[in-house]
């Protein structure tokens, strides 16, 4: 299981997204499934500009917090590495060819804000 402070910065990311009006967001734990990372942050932006925004706030609360960031931004797909902590923000057709859900389906999904009032699940 990810440390506290990852899980922490990754439901932010997750609250930030939602506040943008992002949808289908998904908090993954890859701990141990990856060598690198923590969790990943998975949403879907309507439109490439969105994506962009969300990406924008993203690295901006990063900042204001001292958490390293790194953006990179295509089309259909904005990339955020903020430590442990790796934000994608697709549009629904990227997020659709890129599958990333599928490619980690044994990691455990993360229960976070407007999740956890949805579902009752905790986390």
């Amino acid at each position: 299981m990810a440390d506290r402070h990852a899980m922490e910065l990754a439901r932010m990311l997750a609250e930030i997204a939602d506040r943008k009006k992002a949808e289908d967001i998904v908090i993954l734990d890859v701990t141990g499934r990856h060598s690198l990372y923590d969790l990943f942050v998975i949403v879907t932006a309507n439109g490439a500009r969105l994506a962009q925004t969300i990406g924008d706030d993203a690295s901006h609360h990063a900042r204001s917090i001292k958490v390293p960031r790194h953006l990179e931004k295509a089309p259909d797909w904005v990339c955020g590495d903020f430590g442990d902590v790796v934000l994608h923000v697709f549009t629904p057709e990227a997020r659709q060819f890129y599958d990333i859900e599928h490619l980690w389906a044994d990691a455990p999904r993360v229960a976070w804000g407007r999740s956890t009032a949805a579902t009752g699940t905790t986390g």
